[in-house]
């Protein structure tokens, strides 16, 4: 994964969601979750907590094909369907 300053706002996201079922988290269930908790969020945070919760539901959604890759490949590695091509390639020998 790549490096995060802000690594409690992935824990907030976890905390509250990461989504509604089938949709991202809202605004209106991010003000009722810092209540509860007891905490007061920055705008800012609040758009990313629900930008980040509609790119979650964005790539469980792309994950459901077989063939996907991760949404991040390593510098080192080959991305997934890269190393698919090349066993299919392999395999046809």
């Amino acid at each position: 994964m790549p490096q995060v300053q802000a690594h409690y706002l992935i824990d907030y996201l976890f905390e509250v969601g990461p989504t509604e079922g089938q949709e991202p988290v809202s605004f209106t269930e991010l003000m009722k979750w810092q209540e509860a908790i007891g905490i007061e969020l920055e705008p800012w945070q609040f758009r990313m907590l629900r930008r980040l919760s509609l790119d979650y539901l964005s790539e469980s959604h792309k994950a459901m094909k077989h063939d996907c890759p991760p949404p991040w490949a390593p510098e080192n590695k080959p991305a997934v369907s890269e190393t698919q091509s090349a066993l299919r390639r392999l395999a046809s020998l």
